[in-house]
């Protein structure tokens, strides 16, 4: 029994020997293969069994060493992808993949990955075609390899973490201390991009890389560069450098600086913060040479940026200013913009200085909600633009305007709205300000059911309410004379206060007001006079619409009524005092008065077709439409509630109203002499029966449009044919005063306007239908006459006036499409389509713009006032490159360009040049001529890269 144990186990000694050799010669096969890969020798495939084999093994946590082998034509291999957490130093999930291979050496806890080979951590991503993960070290290199032809390397590593990305040679990181050594590097830093020899990277994201070049330029050799052998990237803030210098086309410039500082951040909502750099130059208005429009740039909010800037001169001027844009997506955006300068000519024998200051806010809502506030505000003193504007066209003009609006809905019914306007005129140095307010209530149908099926005859009654008043002021004030045509007492019934008429007063009382027709003075610096001299007005109307009747199956009848008036808060009765023969004048209030009057109107109209066939050619009709329409309106006599009868001296004459009755006097009582004169008791300065008087009229007018049909030109198109029109609008319209005793008949006015092969045609202009005869007191205008031209056979009516425009652009197809673009955001585009002539647009090779104006005013028998001029507009393509651009017109009454404009625009990659000349800005003067030249770097982080040359109104020039 025990020898047969003994051999048993010697027989199991023999096996396990067996299978242990047979275990060793599999691994070692193994083992020799995994070297042989790792040298880059090529290993023949193994089956497909041995490769599920293989596969499955690899997620075997043991420490033997499993491969997965690809061959280029096995369809079987896949990227191997794995995930390993070590406890000590990571503290996140690592993931690799590889398209190739994927080998791991559990014992040495290295793994290889081949071809297109991804690690990711984090927010770190390195992508290479051969990279080795060391678990050990915690730790991971990666590199390229070559080619078939062993010359050009494929597959760099890109490294990436967060925004910043590294493409380079080689690389080595550590997960655990953040730090990382790379060879041969290229980064985006801000807009700059930076390329080193070699670089090391610390915890903290600094840079610092050997052998470095910075530049703008996005290409491997860059069209200009700053080479420094250090140069240092502090975390995302700025770029320090030593000692550097320039190079253009890789030519390197022989001036070099002994340090560099490059500020910047990464890009964010709110922009960055910086200083502006200064222009330079010298004035040849006297002030001297100049540091210009240097300050700093706040960008306070991703909704709002500020610009301080100032300038100083040599010979003892300054100045300052702030400029703000902001902009609320979806609400509103403006810029608002604030300058003071303190001018000095420097002069030691005439020192003359001068403080102008410039005030200028635009304000521009979206239609949103129940509100809405806008503003365009343009206030400056009267020698700011020609002492400090340096945009031609704002140094030739003389006025400005400003306006600010806001009004506000309240549902459906009440709106309300106020606004402040100011004009002014730099070279009279006049003004006028002024402020509207409204309030109102919209239509509404009173009478009208809530949940009503029909509508009934009663519900189109519609009612609503306009109140509206203003306030205004001007420094223009008439000189206080006596503006009757009889005397007045200016205190109490004192006879030495009496005013004859013409005569100038002593004193301000309330007749000094409004004087249109004596002589006026302009005061600049007295407020309490303009403040005296203001205007207040307030009026109402509740417009009251009636139902429509349709007469006939045609014509639709429109009646309405509205009742209107002013509101007064001072009442003036007058007196004659017969002793003196003078008018005595009291004020009666304060006191709030409500005069009203109430008007009736109505209007038809109708629709009149005409269509004329065609059985040959392209042309199949032309329909013509006409609409007619008539309207009347009248308003009864109010004047008794406006005005009262004044006797204004001892005349035995008497006089007598219209109907031969004698005129009533403020207590009824008939005035049997004197000369009467009616006057409002609510301004003194109106003497006659304007307002509250009778008024009646009919209105009449014509309207035609004329439109053809016309056959596609081909039988495939898509319509068989399509209508263009070819009178837009024509049309004619007048006025017969039914109240009038004389020229009841108004002028004639007319418009057309048309679309014709892409051009723009408009025109109108009015006709008299009265006649001028010779005068001597009017020997070139002559003297209008209460009788038509056509009853002395000189026609049917004489031109006055008449206004002719054509205009039409040219451009490719597709050309006037808005602008789109995936890098600018919503507001950039949005300000790109509202002011497109602006900006340089390569995609278009050309385009240009045309526009002829004609004038003729004749007044009488003078010779007729002509103006006639065109302008143009256009910008050429000649390459890629290329753009050129000119704007200009010719003032054909002063034969003479207009304002004229030339621009030369290069594009050179990272560079720009342009060049602006302006030859002439005037017809009658051509003072503010001037051309300048920029070469620059595009990018805004190194914009004081540039070579500047100019010469204009304003200096003489600099670089």
């Amino acid at each position: 029994m025990i020898p047969f144990i003994l051999k048993a186990l010697k027989l199991n000694i023999y096996i396990t020997g067996a299978i242990l050799a047979l275990m060793v010669l599999i691994l070692s096969t193994h083992e020799s293969q995994a070297q042989r890969l790792l040298k880059g020798e090529k290993i023949s495939s193994p089956n497909a069994k041995t490769k599920q084999a293989a596969t499955k093994t690899s997620t075997i946590n043991t420490r033997v060493l499993t491969d997965t082998i690809r061959s280029g034509k096995d369809s079987l291999s896949k990227a191997a992808t794995d995930s390993l957490k070590k406890e000590e130093g990571l503290q996140t999930t690592v993931t690799y993949s590889a398209s190739d291979s994927t080998i791991m050496d559990t014992e040495k806890q290295i793994v290889y990955l081949y071809g297109d080979a991804t690690v990711k951590y984090g927010d770190i991503s390195l992508q290479a075609d051969y990279i080795q993960l060391n678990w050990d070290k915690n730790e991971v290199y990666a590199r390229g390899t070559r080619d078939s032809s062993k010359v050009r390397a494929k597959g760099k590593p890109v490294f990436t973490q967060g925004s910043d990305k590294y493409d380079s040679e080689e690389i080595r990181y550590n997960f655990k201390s953040k730090k990382a050594i790379i060879q041969t590097i290229i980064t985006k830093q801000g807009d700059g991009f930076i390329h080193g020899g070699k670089v090391k990277k610390d915890d903290e994201d600094n840079l610092y890389i050997s052998d470095a070049v910075y530049t703008t330029c996005n290409l491997l050799h860059p069209h200009f560069s700053i080479r420094a052998s250090r140069i240092k990237v502090v975390g995302k803030k700025e770029i320090v450098s030593g000692p550097f210098r320039f190079e253009l086309n890789q030519i390197p410039i022989p001036l070099p600086l002994p340090f560099g500082f490059f500020p910047y951040s990464q890009p964010k909502e709110s922009g960055k913060s910086g200083i502006i750099v200064p222009t330079y130059g010298e004035e040849p208005t006297g002030r001297g040479f100049y540091l210009r429009d240097g300050g700093y740039y706040w960008a306070a909010s991703p909704n709002i940026g500020v610009r301080f800037t100032g300038q100083i001169y040599s010979k003892g001027g300054w100045g300052l200013g702030v400029n703000s844009q902001y902009v609320r997506r979806y609400r509103y955006a403006g810029n608002f913009n604030l300058a003071f300068t303190n001018n000095s000519n420097g002069s030691e024998i005439t020192p003359q200085t001068r403080q102008d200051f410039s005030l200028q806010w635009a304000h521009s809502p979206q239609s949103r909600g129940n509100s809405s506030f806008s503003a365009s505000v343009n206030i400056a003193s009267n020698s700011y633009n020609q002492n400090n504007s340096y945009n031609t066209q704002n140094y030739i003009s003389n006025t400005a305007s400003s306006s600010v609006q806001y009004t506000k809905n309240f549902g459906q019914t009440i709106r309300t709205g106020i606004s402040l306007r100011v004009n002014q005129n730099t070279t009279t140095k006049v003004f006028d300000a002024g402020t509207d307010f409204n309030f109102g209530l919209n239509q509404f149908q009173p009478f009208k059911k809530k949940n009503a099926v029909q509508e009934r005859f009663i519900d189109q009654f519609r009612f609503g309410l306009n109140f509206n008043g203003s306030v205004s002021v001007t420094n223009v004030i008439a000189n206080a004379t006596n503006p009757f045509d009889f005397p007045v007492y200016t205190k109490g019934t004192d006879a030495s206060s009496i005013v004859r008429p013409g005569d100038i007063l002593t004193t301000t009382t309330i007749t000094d007001r409004n004087q249109t027709n004596s002589k006026t003075t302009v005061i600049t610096s007295d407020f309490n006079k303009i403040k005296d001299n203001a205007i207040s007005t307030l009026k109402y109307d509740i417009p009251i619409s009636l139902p429509n009747i349709k007469l006939t199956k045609y014509i639709n009848l429109t009646p309405g009524m509205s009742l209107s008036g002013n509101v007064y808060t001072r009442e003036y009765k007058y007196s004659y005092v017969k002793a003196d023969s003078a008018v005595k004048i009291d004020t009666i209030g304060p006191a709030f008065k409500t005069p009203y009057q109430l008007s009736f109107s109505a209007s038809m109209n109708t629709r009149l077709y005409g269509t004329m066939r065609f059985t040959k050619g392209r042309l199949q009709g032309i329909r013509h439409t006409m609409v007619p329409s008539i309207s009347f309106s009248y308003t009864p006599d109010y004047t008794e509630q406006y005005y009262q009868n004044v006797r204004i001296n001892n005349s035995s004459r008497v006089t007598l109203d219209s109907k031969g009755n004698y005129f009533l006097d403020k207590d009824g009582k008939p005035i049997t002499s004197g000369d009467i004169r009616r006057v409002s008791i609510f301004d003194p300065t109106k003497t006659a029966s304007l307002y509250g008087a009778a008024s009646g009229s009919i209105g009449f007018g014509i309207n035609n449009t004329l439109e053809a049909k016309v056959k596609s030109k081909s039988d495939t198109a898509a319509k068989e044919s399509q209508k263009i029109t070819l009178i837009d609008n024509f049309g004619i319209s007048g006025s017969y005063n039914l109240i009038a005793q004389e020229y009841n008949l108004s002028n004639l006015s007319f418009t057309a306007n048309s679309r014709v092969q892409k051009f723009d045609i408009n025109l109108g202009g009015s006709l008299d239908p009265y006649l001028f005869v010779q005068d001597p007191l009017y020997p070139k205008v002559g003297r209008r006459v209460n009788e038509f031209m056509f009853s002395k056979g000189q026609g049917l009516a004489r031109l006055q006036n008449f206004n002719f425009s054509l205009g039409r652009r040219f451009s490719p197809h597709g050309a006037d499409k808005p602008k789109e673009s995936k890098n600018g955001t919503e507001g950039q585009l949005k300000q790109i389509n509202k002011n497109i002539n602006d900006y340089v647009d390569w995609n278009v090779p050309w385009s240009f713009n045309f526009s002829y104006q004609f004038s003729l005013n004749k007044n009488g028998l003078a010779t007729p006032e002509t103006i006639s001029g065109m302008t143009f507009q256009g910008d050429l393509s000649i390459t890629e490159k290329w753009k050129f651009s000119v704007s200009s017109g010719f003032d054909f009454k002063n034969s003479g360009l207009t304002y004229t404009n030339l621009t030369v625009h290069r594009d050179l990659h990272c560079w720009e040049m342009n060049f602006n000349w302006t030859p002439v800005a005037n017809p009658l003067y051509g003072r503010v001529s001037n051309y300048s030249f920029d070469l620059r770097v595009k990018s805004s982080l190194l914009q004081e890269l540039k070579l500047s040359r100019r010469n204009s109104f304003y200096d003489r020039g600099g670089f």
